[in-house]
C-alpha cells in the first residue's frame, strides 16, 4: 500500500515537472494567448489570485487523491516544526508525520515540498512572464512586484531546506563529500527557462540562489513602491523589507561558519556586513507599516485567535471559500493544530498536537502566553476551565491531555461547522520576528549585553504581565542565543518558523528533554550540527526527468534513540 502511493505520487510528480502553469482552476491561458493576457490587467489580476489561491491548495499531486501531507503552504508550515522539539501529538496514530518523527522514513515526505514549491513557483512565473516592464501599467508593475515577493519566498524556503548541511553523522557526510553538494541548493526555474532546460538544469549554488532572491527582491520594491494593498494575502514594502531581512539575516549566519564562502558572493564583505543589512531592513518592515506587537486579548481571542489578521500581521494567506476546504477537511491547518473543534483531530482522534514539556517549563509564571497550553496542573479538571480562554464547555475541557494547544482557534469559534471554522487566514510574516531578528542582530553587531538587555525590554514590555522576566547576565553569545531561541520557540510554535534559525545555527534538536514524546520519537540530534532529517531529499524521479540533479543522501535511520548526545 505504502509502496503503490508514492510510486503513483511521483507519476503524477513527472507530469507535471514542465513548470508551465498553475493547477488547472487559475489557468486563464487556456483561453487567452500570451499577448492577451499582458494586455489585460484584469487577466493578471487572475494569475495573482492563483499565485494567493496556490498557497492554500491541496493535493497539489493533482491525480493521488492522499493529501495527508498535501495542503498547501500550510502543511510546510507544520512539516517543518514537526522536525523540532516542541510540537509532539499525545496519540500518535493519527499525526500522518510518524516517519519523520521517528527518523525511520525521512525520504518520502519532502516529494510533496518540492512538488509544491515548483508549483507555487510556477504560478509566479505565469504571472511574472507576462508583465512586459516597458510598457506596463502601474497596477501591473504591482502584480510584478507581489508575484516576485511570492517567488522569492518560494526560493528562499527550498534554498534552506533543500541544501545539505553537516549532520555529524559520518556516512552522510561523507556522501555529501564524494558528490560534492555542499552548498547546492535546488535547480533555478524562472520565467524564461524552457522544457528542454528543466531537463538539464543542476542544483543551483548557493551564492547564485541567494543573489537571485536578492535580485527578485529588489525588483519587488521598486515594483511596490507606494503600493496600497487591498488584502494582506498581498505583500507590499513591508514584506519585502521583512524578506530581505530574512535572507540577509541567513547570509550573515552562514558567513560567520564558512568565512571562505564570502569569496563567492562578493555582495556581503563580511559576516556583520550581513547583520548590519538584516537588522535595517527588520526595523525598515517595522516602520513601514506601522505595525505593533499581539495584545494578550487579541492572542487569546477566543473566536479570532490565530484566524484574522490584525495589526501584528504583516502577510498572511486565506482560505475563504467552501470550495477550497478538501473532503478530507481534517487534513487542513486548523484540522491539524486546532484541538476545540468537534471535527478537528485533536478532540476526533486523540492526535491532539501539544508543547514540549521542557519547553512549557521554561516559561515564566508572569508569561500570559503560558495559557496557550494545558498546564499539567489543570489537565483533567472541569474546574480549571475558567483559567483558559476557551470554547471548549469545562467538561469537554477536562477532556485535554496536559500541554495541549489552546493558541490556534477554528474561525469564528465554531466547534461544530467546518465549513465556518476551517474559512480563516494564517500568519505568513508578524512584526514580531523582525524584532526577533533585530534583537539577534543586536547582540551580535553591539554585543551579548546589548541582545540581553533588548530582549529583556522586549518580553517585559510585550508578553509578562509581571516585568519579571530576566535572560540573566551571560557575556556568551551561545547563551544568549539559546535564551532567544527559548522565547522564539514559544512565540511561534506552529507557525513554522524556528526551523530555519535551528538549521541556520547548527542549534541542536533535543527531544529527550520532554515527558511527553513517544519513546521512540525521543531522539537528539549531534550537538552542533544540524539534525539529518532537516536535510530535505529530492526524489530518484527528480533525477531521472533531470540527469544534472544530485540528490541528498537519504538520512533515514541515521540517529536512533539509543544515541547519547
Amino acid at each position: 500500500m505504502m509502496r503503490t502511493r508514492y510510486k503513483l505520487a511521483a507519476t503524477c510528480l513527472a507530469a507535471t515537472l514542465s513548470l508551465n502553469s498553475c493547477i488547472d482552476e487559475m489557468q486563464p491561458t487556456a483561453v487567452l494567448s500570451s499577448d492577451q493576457v499582458s494586455a489585460l490587467a484584469s487577466s493578471q489580476e487572475g494569475l495573482l489570485n492563483g499565485i494567493t489561491a496556490c498557497m492554500v491548495t491541496y493535493n497539489s499531486w493533482g491525480t493521488s487523491g492522499y493529501y495527508n501531507n498535501d495542503w498547501g503552504y500550510p502543511c510546510q508550515m507544520v512539516f517543518r516544526d514537526i522536525q523540532l522539539a516542541d510540537i509532539p501529538a499525545y496519540e500518535t496514530n493519527y499525526s500522518y508525520w510518524g516517519s519523520i518523527e521517528n527518523n525511520e522514513q525521512t525520504r518520502h515526505l519532502p516529494y510533496y515540498t518540492y512538488n509544491y514549491y515548483y508549483k507555487l513557483i510556477s504560478c509566479c512565473n505565469d504571472l511574472i512572464s507576462v508583465v512586459d516592464t516597458t510598457s506596463a501599467s502601474s497596477l501591473s508593475m504591482q502584480y510584478l512586484g507581489c508575484a516576485l515577493t511570492y517567488r522569492a519566498l518560494a526560493y528562499l524556503d527550498m534554498a534552506r531546506m533543500f541544501e545539505y548541511k553537516a549532520t555529524g553523522v559520518p556516512s552522510l557526510d561523507a556522501y555529501a563529500e564524494n558528490y560534492k553538494i555542499w552548498g547546492l541548493t535546488i535547480p533555478l526555474v524562472t520565467e524564461t527557462t524552457t522544457l528542454d532546460d528543466t531537463k538539464h538544469n543542476p542544483r543551483a549554488a548557493f551564492q547564485d540562489m541567494y543573489r537571485f532572491i536578492l535580485s527578485d527582491l529588489d525588483r519587488a520594491e521598486k515594483c511596490l513602491t507606494g503600493f496600497e494593498r487591498p488584502s494582506k494575502t498581498l505583500p507590499d514594502l513591508s514584506v519585502v523589507y521583512g524578506m530581505k531581512a530574512r535572507t540577509w539575516l541567513e547570509l550573515g549566519s552562514r558567513f560567520e561558519q564558512r568565512p571562505e564562502d564570502l569569496t563567492l558572493m562578493t555582495e556581503a564583505s563580511s559576516p556583520q556586513a550581513c547583520y548590519e543589512k538584516a537588522q535595517a531592513y527588520a526595523r525598515k518592515a517595522m516602520a513601514a507599516g506601522a505595525y505593533s506587537c499581539l495584545t494578550q486579548a487579541q492572542w487569546h481571542d477566543k473566536t479570532t485567535g490565530f484566524n484574522t489578521p490584525n495589526q501584528s500581521w504583516m502577510w498572511s494567506m486565506s482560505i475563504s471559500q467552501k470550495e477550497q476546504v478538501p473532503d478530507q477537511y481534517w487534513n487542513t491547518f486548523i484540522g491539524t493544530m486546532s484541538n476545540e473543534p468537534d471535527w478537528a483531530m485533536g478532540r476526533g482522534y486523540k492526535a491532539y498536537r501539544c508543547i514540549g514539556s521542557n519547553l512549557y517549563s521554561k516559561m515564566g509564571e508572569g508569561d500570559w502566553r503560558r495559557t496557550s497550553w494545558v498546564s499539567p496542573d489543570d489537565a483533567g479538571k472541569a474546574s480549571s476551565a475558567n483559567r483558559y480562554e476557551t470554547n471548549l464547555k469545562a467538561e469537554d475541557f477536562a477532556l485535554l491531555p496536559a500541554y495541549t494547544n489552546l493558541k490556534f482557534r477554528p474561525a469564528q469559534g465554531n466547534l461544530d461547522d467546518y465549513y465556518v471554522g476551517l474559512l480563516g487566514d494564517l500568519p505568513l510574516m508578524r512584526v514580531e520576528e523582525m524584532k526577533f531578528i533585530d534583537i539577534e542582530c543586536t547582540a551580535r553587531l553591539q554585543g551579548v549585553a546589548a541582545g540581553m538587555s533588548a530582549l529583556k525590554e522586549f518580553m517585559n514590555e510585550a508578553r509578562y504581565t509581571d516585568g519579571s522576566y530576566d535572560p540573566g547576565t551571560s557575556n556568551e553569545l551561545s547563551d544568549f542565543i539559546k535564551e532567544m531561541m527559548v522565547q522564539k520557540r514559544v512565540e511561534f510554535w506552529g507557525e513554522g518558523l524556528c526551523y530555519f534559525d535551528c538549521k541556520r545555527m547548527n542549534l541542536q534538536v533535543r527531544r529527550k528533554d520532554n515527558t511527553n514524546y513517544k519513546d521512540s520519537y525521543k531522539l537528539n540530534s549531534i550537538p552542533g550540527y544540524v539534525a539529518p532529517w532537516m536535510n530535505y531529499f529530492i526524489l530518484e524521479n527528480e533525477q531521472e526527468l533531470n540527469p544534472s540533479i544530485i540528490p541528498n543522501p537519504d538520512s533515514s535511520g541515521a540517529i536512533k534513540t539509543t544515541d547519547e548526545w
